[in-house]
Order: structure tokens, then sequence, then C-alpha cells
């Protein structure tokens, strides 16, 4: 580890492969899971790492980024395996919110956070699965984007799971998150206009604490911005993309690293090892059936908002809690939260427009797939 502690491997000099192009501006990080040519591609574990050789190429997307003349500044700190959503890892640096110190960072990807929070970098990428990058996207007031399933090459990201894994990108403007996205589509957004902003009204009170439904009606207020209630959207759609989210991912992480685990027994944080431990063990005829209630899950949520439209969520259950005081009721809320675009294979655009008590809270808007440009759309709308 070198320089600032969430930078894992700084490159020095920085590279730039293209003196020139659209983004010779912009300064980039990325996760321990994406691969840069030369350096070993990670899950967070040393242990893992130190058994596997540097990569011979660049993830596509880091290819992408830097054929357009971006500075790659070298790789950042992620959270043990890529699944606590806490920020922390046990074998690396103790890294803190740059917002605010004692409140929790979010993970999977926390260091690329903190450096595009710092203003060290512009642009931070990772593997958004299980709201690796939307989560400390939200905790640290910056804009994250989660693209539609399959509108970013993922070759070059070590796998989590390949029914949720996701190219995420987040940055302190949203001007320039817009541009990287269209940079690494690789096709052609749909060409949809908005036409509205559906509020999931019972999703927020029943999910706010009181101080931040407070901070959030007054921001509502003062946007002027035209939204149509849906309040039929609730707690159990929650719990049903949660479900079909816990039985996918454990399969799908058994096959992948499951006999590693076994035989390495690496030492993990307890939120790792307690989520592990809770969906590890389905069978494969559960994985089937599941994979049916997915196709489903999808379906039903154009009962929600349909083409042309975005529904608006909280990304996370209220602003970033204590890191010290983190109850278990706030940790399943969030993880349902995520597992909606996962599931539903949705856009998704995190928005730092909130903060309770200097604590930020992000605001999602979701896309149904393809219509990604949707979500920069209405958020446009946001900063007028």
């Amino acid at each position: 580890m070198t320089g600032e502690s969430y930078l894992l491997q700084a490159l020095k000099p920085i590279r730039q492969d293209v003196p020139s192009g659209v983004m010779a501006r912009q300064r980039l990080v990325v996760s321990d899971c994406v691969s840069v040519k030369g350096l070993v591609t990670g899950i967070g574990i040393p242990e893992w790492s130190d058994g596997n050789e540097p990569a011979k190429n660049d993830a596509s997307v880091v290819t992408t980024l830097m054929h357009s003349g971006c500075k790659l500044l070298g790789k950042t700190q992620s959270d043990d395996f890529g699944t606590s959503i806490s920020g922390q890892n046990p074998f690396l640096a103790n890294l803190k919110n740059p917002i605010l110190p004692n409140i929790r960072l979010g993970g999977s990807s926390s260091g690329a956070a903190i450096a595009v929070a710092k203003g060290a970098a512009t642009l931070g990428i990772g593997n958004d699965c299980c709201g690796g990058v939307l989560i400390p996207a939200s905790y640290c007031h910056l804009f994250g984007y989660r693209p539609s399933q399959g509108m970013v090459d993922l070759r070059g990201v070590a796998a989590l799971s390949p029914s949720f894994d996701a190219i995420g990108f987040m940055t302190k403007q949203l001007p320039i998150l817009q541009q990287v996205a269209e940079k690494c589509w690789t096709k052609p957004a749909k060409a949809v206009q908005l036409k509205s902003i559906k509020y999931a009204t019972s999703l927020f009170q029943e999910l706010l604490p009181i101080e931040a439904m407070l901070e959030w009606e007054i921001t509502m207020k003062e946007s002027n911005v035209s939204v149509e209630h849906v309040p039929s959207f609730s707690k159990l759609a929650l719990t049903q993309a949660h479900n079909i989210h816990t039985v996918m991912l454990g399969r799908e992480v058994d096959l992948q690293y499951g006999q590693w685990f076994d035989v390495h027994k690496p030492k993990l944080s307890d939120e790792t090892v307690e989520h592990l431990e809770r969906i590890r063990g389905n069978s494969f005829k559960e994985f089937v059936v599941t994979k049916k209630k997915r196709e489903l899950f999808s379906h039903n949520m154009q009962g929600f908002f349909s083409s042309g439209e975005v529904l608006m969520i909280p990304t996370s259950p209220g602003q970033s809690p204590d890191e010290m005081f983190v109850d278990e009721t706030f940790l399943l809320n969030q993880r349902r939260l995520y597992a909606i675009a996962e599931v539903a294979g949705l856009a998704q655009l995190t928005i730092p427009f909130v903060t309770v008590g200097g604590a930020p809270m992000g605001i999602s808007f979701l896309a149904h797939h393809g219509e990604d440009r949707l979500l920069f759309d209405a958020a446009s709308r946001w900063l007028i």
C-alpha cells in the first residue's frame, strides 16, 4: 500500500495512454476487483491475491476510458469480498468517511469513493454487485450510476455474482458521469423521452427515520419538480427482491468461491462472515426456481412505472449511520433496496441532494432496461 491509505497500488508516474482526448482532464481510480495490466486483480482478500498472477490486460471499461485520455492514478481498497456493504476491510487500512469521520463509509468500493470525495480523483469505478458502488456514493455525497444489465462490458472485472455484476461509476459532477456513461455504453441507449417521475411515496415513509423524512420533504418542496405518487410500492416488493437476490447470489458465490473459502478459511469481517453464512448453501433446484421468480418480479416492476418513466426511491434507508451503531434493520433494508435494480436488471442513478445532521443520504432514480439516458434527464431537472 502506498501514499494515501485508500490506495492499494499507486501508479508512479500516473498512467496516461493517450495524451489528449475528450477525457484528458479526468483522473481515474479503479477498485481492487477491476483489472489493470501488470497489477493483480483482487477481491479484497490478500490471500486470494497472493495466489494470482498480475493481469495481462486492462478491463474492457478501463481500456475504453484510457483510450479517451483518462489519467489512471491506481487501484483502491475495497471491503473484504465485496459483500459486507460496510466499506471496511480487516486486512487493510481502517478507512474513514471524508464527509464525517464517525459515519459509515459503505462498500465495497470504499477506497474509490474516498478518492473522489476528496477530489484526488474525478472518477471511480468498481463492481456494483450488492450495491458496491451506489452505497459508498450515497454515503459520501456523490453521484453513482449502475447501468442496465449488459450496457457496459464486464470483461476484466472479478466476478462476484454473474447474475448481478455490473460496472458502477461515481463522480462529484453529473455532466462528467453522463459523459463517461455514454462513452462506455457498448450499445446506444433507447431513444425514449422522459414522460414523468414516479415517486414511491410509501417506501420513503416506511424506511426513512423522521429526521431524514423531514429533510427530504423540504428538498422536495424546494425543487419544484413535478412527481406522480406511487403509494402501492412498499416493503413487500423489497422483500421479494431481497429473497430472490439472496438465493441467486449465494448459489453463484458457492460455485465460484465456495471451495476456496472452505479450504483457506480466510479471516473475514464479522459482517461478511454473517452474510456469507446467511446466503450460502442453496441447492441448484432452489436456484432454478428462484430464476423464474426473478423473471416474474422484473415483469411486475412494469406495473409501478412504464417505459419513458423513472421511479424515485431512497438509495439507503436514511442518512449514512454512525459507524459504531448500525442496527440489523438498517442493514437489511439497505440490502433490500439495492436488490430492486439488481434483480430486475434496471438502471439506477443515486443523486447527492440530502444531508441529515451533516450525514449524506442518496436518492435514486430507476429506469427500465436500456433507458439509461432517462436517469440523467430526470436528475438534470433537479439541478436546474
